[in-house]
């Protein structure tokens, strides 16, 4: 069976998407213990090293087959305080789909959910040529 370009792009937003939303939202992961498992779980995300920032610390992640990036915000210590994830409108309707399914929904764009005792906000917030979803811990 052939898969055709945009059917392969949908594909690999819903393998990546589905791993953060079964529950893995990276938060309070080492630096190095996000570059490795997202290398194994989702290879077709490559670490963007091209442009620095000085005012945050931060691993960048980009797929450029269905243009979708993911910052992965660290504290000093180098662990995941926050995640912010960016992605072309032509994933919105996967996206929304998903995050209705996986978690409470608590508002227009707003959704939670609970992971080892610890709460969670995940927020899609819709820009003027991107949307963004982000996690953080409540």
């Amino acid at each position: 069976m052939k898969i055709s370009s945009p059917s392969l792009g949908i594909l690999i937003f819903m393998s990546a998407f589905s791993y953060i939303a079964e529950g893995q939202n990276f938060i309070g992961l080492h630096k190095n213990e996000i570059q490795g498992m997202l290398k194994k779980v989702n290879p077709q995300f490559k670490l963007d090293r091209g442009v620095i920032n000085h005012t945050y610390n931060y691993l960048k992640f980009v797929d450029k087959v269905s243009e979708q990036t993911i910052l992965f915000f660290l504290s000093d210590r180098d662990s995941c305080t926050y995640v912010r994830w960016m992605s072309d409108y032509s994933n919105l309707g996967d996206m929304t789909g998903m995050l209705n399914h996986k978690y409470r929904k608590d508002g227009p764009n707003k959704w939670s959910y609970t992971d080892k005792g610890s709460d969670y906000s995940v927020t899609l917030v819709e820009d003027e040529w991107y949307f963004t979803v982000s996690y953080r811990k409540n």
